[in-house]
């Protein structure tokens, strides 16, 4: 079985993943800003706690992968603050700043401290979570959109700075998840369109396990078909007008 390290274990994508991959067989190290899951903590080494835009704490979480691993490994980046659909007009700075440092900061200093370890161990994946908004510039995402873009810059450039040391980077652009957050805030008539965690976990394991080292610097999109939802506009799927207040309520994608 392979070796993976979680970050932002406690996400619904990375809790899902963690628990995927457990019963698999796969031996994993998790880690989460907030506390660990006792389930899997009790069969997983976890380290909670942790801050990834804070250098202090991600040379503490190298040091313990460091302890845990010592062959190749594959990296599954699943941090980043959930977004709702805002105008740039309408987004705060701060919220800007907060998508920056949660989906590409934190990847970011992940991977600076993990590529020593794998140039050690003899190689490894590098596996991150992008969005299809940057393929299609989807109206009213500028703020997360651009952190998910600067995402796929990074894993480019680390496929074309790494492979020689064995190390491969790639990304799945990911549409619309069935995840509570997800079902929370958009409209119910789409959730039968969206993939569940489930089909996610699996897609996932299935890529991982099967690259080769020729699949390098990819962003990988996933993608299911909906006849209802893929042939309407975005404004069509996007917008609902209140006729009392004649304001644009949040969006799908």
């Amino acid at each position: 079985m392979s070796k993976y390290v979680i970050t932002g274990a406690n996400s619904e994508i990375g809790y899902a993943l963690a628990q995927y991959l457990s019963k698999q067989g796969h031996e994993l190290f998790l880690v989460s800003r907030s506390a660990k899951d006792n389930a899997l903590s009790s069969i997983h080494p976890w380290t909670d706690g942790i801050d990834l835009t804070n250098e202090s704490h991600l040379i503490n979480m190298r040091e313990k992968i460091q302890e845990i691993f010592s062959s190749p490994f594959t990296l599954i980046h699943s941090v980043g603050d959930f977004w709702t659909h805002k105008s740039i007009e309408q987004t705060y700075f701060n919220e800007a700043v907060s998508l920056i440092l949660s989906h590409y900061v934190t990847l970011f200093g992940v991977i600076k401290a993990v590529v020593p370890i794998m140039k050690t161990v003899g190689g490894g994946k590098i596996i991150a979570f992008s969005c299809n908004s940057v393929k299609y510039n989807y109206p009213d995402m500028a703020a997360f959109t651009s952190a998910k873009a600067a995402i796929e810059c990074l894993i480019k450039c680390v496929a074309n700075e790494q492979s020689q040391y064995n190390i491969f980077a790639n990304a799945f652009a990911l549409p619309s998840i069935k995840t509570n957050s997800v079902i929370q805030t958009k409209p119910e008539e789409f959730h039968e369109n969206y993939p569940t965690l489930e089909e996610l976990t699996k897609c996932i394991e299935q890529t991982v396990e099967n690259l080769t080292p020729l699949v390098n610097g990819n962003i990988i999109n996933l993608f299911k078909y909906s006849d209802s939802f893929y042939h309407k506009g975005y404004y069509e799927r996007n917008t609902i007008w209140k006729e009392d207040l004649n304001e644009r309520t949040k969006g799908l994608l």
